[in-house]
């Protein structure tokens, strides 16, 4: 290889390399600020902001003609509720499955439930089932719909989360249609994204549900 040549490619992997280390300064900013955004909204903000998104949400055609989905446990302060709808979709005769993490591993297993009985604290402040004791998923091709935590999202899909790569890593194998839950203060003009981010096909806030992925 010339010297030239060497020096173009050494320019181009530091030039990646910058904007990595860019983007991914820029999300850790975000993601400092929104956190602080979500944290302080009021008890009455949060209820009323996820019975909406709920509502929205059971009206969706993914939703509807949905078999089997994949929701996370809300946990987390203010995270957007997700218990109801995973009691109505049981209730409704839905195959419904959650994720399970394990300290250590940086991918999650999942897990089929009937209810949310038996729950126990997972790592990173989750709640999840019994790994000892959880029915495990085998066939993740059989995910027809999964319902996506974030802290804000854009308009496009975009997410910001809490840093651990694990959804990322999840959604980059399943085909299912994605969608993101959001209060309508946490919708941003635009997240950072590169290019291991999978957005959303759908993002449901109190007001409005975009289509971000989906064209």
């Amino acid at each position: 290889m010339s010297q030239m040549r060497l020096t173009l490619v050494i320019g181009a992997c530091i030039m990646r390399f910058m904007t990595k280390t860019s983007i991914s300064g820029k999300k850790e900013k975000l993601r400092t600020r929104v956190l602080a955004t979500r944290e302080a909204l009021e008890l009455d903000q949060v209820e009323i902001g996820a019975q909406a998104i709920l509502e929205r949400v059971l009206g969706l055609e993914a939703y509807r003609r949905a078999t089997l989905i994949h929701a996370y446990i809300s946990s987390k302060e203010n995270e957007v509720d997700t218990r109801e709808l995973i009691d109505i979709s049981l209730e409704q005769g839905k195959r419904v499955a959650v994720p399970v993490l394990e300290q250590g591993k940086k991918t999650m297993t999942h897990a089929l439930i009937e209810s949310l009985d038996g729950l126990v604290a997972g790592p990173w402040g989750v709640v999840q089932p019994d790994p000892a004791k959880a029915i495990v998923l085998e066939k993740q091709e059989e995910i027809d719909l999964v319902v996506v935590p974030g802290i804000a999202f854009d308009r496009r899909g975009h997410r910001i989360g809490f840093g651990g790569g694990f959804y990322d890593r999840f959604l980059a194998n399943v085909q299912a249609v994605k969608v993101g839950l959001c209060y309508d203060d946490l919708i941003l003009q635009e997240i950072p994204n590169e290019p291991h981010d999978v957005p959303m096909d759908i993002v449901v806030a109190q007001t409005a549900t975009y289509q971000g992925a989906i064209k």
